[in-house]
């Protein structure tokens, strides 16, 4: 049990973050900051003994899979052990790549130990575009060799656009794209504003609020329904029709109360925000405290108690919040507005008369 006799959630998923470096460098990044470059900056992997002792102390907990991100997770020099850690527990997986370093025999190794999920960041269909937003001359071509590998393998993977003014113009053509090397899907992301993602927001060279949301009525009217292939714009529940939520979109809430952090220098923390927010940090993995972190840490216990109904702001009064959860509420507690604060995109789209009146109980202030 946990704080006023609410039940202590399962543990679903560890969310690894494998190492904070990358090899990349790419212009809206939220997990790695701006100094990256610098050569004082600390780099962690994960120690595979550290992640084996993590599973051992969540499967009491009801562990059943793993997410592997990072910084980018396949750089770890030792990612194949970690990877047969995995099988070894007999958990489910699932990765975020930019591909670049994907090989054939990498390919079937994820597929050998249990990985079921692969997503691929390809933010551009021409290597051009590609290539600026992720600042490594030729990693258009290396990440579509990756692709090509895992479709060998028998992926059909998920293609990640994040969505700014120098790609959107090439939208439809990797919509293309994406059918031609076999993709399974094909998610747009919205750059968030924080890290190198607060430059872009605040220069202008992500798109609007507005701009999103035309997107969006576009891909529902017009361009899903000339692809067989699902298209997901990742806006928040409110700006999503009844009916592709009835039919589930592939898109959902993240699942916050259900899964933990496992950040490169062995700490649990609430996600990879905890890479840069001290706060969102619980404790050291593999010594034995999960069980007892998982149920009573402050932190978490407020995250139970205060969602969905605690959710201030818009995001108190919209008619989605059971499932929406405040979006992402780490985002919320990075930008300084603590854990319930309402999200970035739904305040913004209330102050500029965009957010649908229909998704509201009544409006903030007239409560």
């Amino acid at each position: 049990m946990t704080g006023k006799g609410l039940p202590t959630p399962t543990l679903n998923e560890l969310y690894v973050y494998v190492t904070n470096g990358c090899n990349c460098a790419c212009r809206h990044c939220w997990i790695v900051p701006e100094d990256s470059g610098n050569a004082n900056r600390p780099v962690h992997f994960i120690d595979p003994q550290v992640f084996a002792a993590a599973v051992e102390e969540a499967i009491p907990l009801g562990l059943n899979a793993i997410k592997w991100t990072g910084g980018e997770p396949t750089i770890h020099p030792d990612f194949d052990k970690l990877l047969g850690i995995q099988k070894e527990y007999g958990l489910g997986g699932r990765i975020e790549t930019n591909g670049m370093q994907v090989t054939a025999e990498l390919a079937q190794l994820l597929k050998k130990c249990g990985v079921t999920g692969v997503s691929v960041s390809l933010d551009g269909a021409s290597a051009a575009t590609h290539d600026a937003i992720r600042n490594v001359p030729g990693g258009f071509d290396r990440t579509l060799t990756g692709i090509d590998h895992l479709v060998t393998a028998g992926y059909r993977p998920g293609i990640i656009m994040s969505l700014m003014q120098i790609n959107i113009s090439e939208l439809e053509t990797l919509l293309d794209l994406a059918v031609e090397i076999g993709a399974g899907d094909v998610k747009l992301n919205i750059v968030q504003p924080t890290l190198r993602g607060a430059a872009l927001h605040e220069s202008g060279d992500d798109l609007s609020i507005e701009a999103i949301l035309k997107l969006n009525q576009r891909l529902l009217n017009e361009l899903q329904p000339r692809y067989e292939l699902p298209i997901f714009l990742d806006v928040p529940m409110a700006f999503r029709p009844l009916g592709r939520l009835v039919d589930g979109d592939g898109l959902s809430s993240c699942g916050i109360l259900g899964l933990l952090g496992l950040l490169a220098d062995g700490h649990y923390a609430l996600c990879g925000v905890g890479e840069h927010v001290p706060d969102l940090v619980y404790g050291q993995a593999g010594v034995g405290r999960l069980a007892e972190l998982w149920a009573w840490h402050p932190l978490l216990q407020e995250l139970r108690e205060g969602l969905p109904k605690k959710l201030q702001g818009v995001c108190g009064h919209c008619l989605m919040k059971k499932v929406c959860l405040g979006s992402c509420v780490a985002m919320n507690y990075q930008r300084g507005q603590g854990l319930m604060a309402p999200y970035w995109f739904c305040e913004q789209a209330y102050a500029e008369n965009l957010f649908p009146e229909t998704r509201l109980n009544v409006k903030p202030g007239m409560a």
